[in-house]
């Protein structure tokens, strides 16, 4: 992460303490997985906005919770048109539903997490385990970093409450 992006994300960090509720470090390093994730996978840089409350017309998305001594969940929520852009993009090939959106974008981020509890296991030592991802349309209100790439706008949630139920 450069270090406009490290100034951004603290700011957001800052703002979004009571939802994400777990450490700096730890927020930083989970973020910085998911921004090497979608370089490498994406070939896009990923600009860090603000941290926002959620759109209500961005409330598409998926989640997986990381589970252990360190708990916390990891979600990606967008409109419908970017959503699908994000599934389609990841995937490769043409997607023809709202399920197979799903599907894609929670894949997305079992390998995220895993990657990340990778780290952690390597770096403290603690071996997390990842429940199965969550997904749908939220209804929910919540703090979440406002993200930018060439297709658009959407938003990472990192925090302890469920997005889905």
């Amino acid at each position: 992460m450069n270090t406009a992006q490290e100034e951004k994300f603290a700011a957001c960090y800052e703002k979004l303490r009571d939802v994400m509720q777990i450490d700096y470090s730890l927020a930083c390093n989970a973020f910085n997985c998911f921004e090497e994730f979608v370089a490498e996978h994406f070939g896009k840089e990923i600009k860090v906005e603000s941290a926002v409350d959620l759109p209500k017309d961005a409330n598409f998305g998926s989640s997986v919770k990381i589970a252990g001594e360190i708990n916390f969940i990891i979600g990606l929520l967008a409109e419908k048109k970017i959503f699908h852009e994000i599934a389609k993009t990841y995937e490769h090939f043409q997607l023809d539903s709202l399920e197979e959106d799903f599907d894609a974008v929670s894949e997305l981020l079992n390998v995220v997490t895993g990657h990340f509890i990778i780290k952690i296991a390597n770096t403290l030592g603690i071996e997390e385990d990842l429940e199965p991802p969550r997904f749908g349309q939220t209804e929910k209100s919540f703090g979440v970093i406002k993200i930018s790439m060439k297709f658009g706008e959407y938003y990472l949630y990192i925090g302890q409450d469920e997005i889905f139920e």
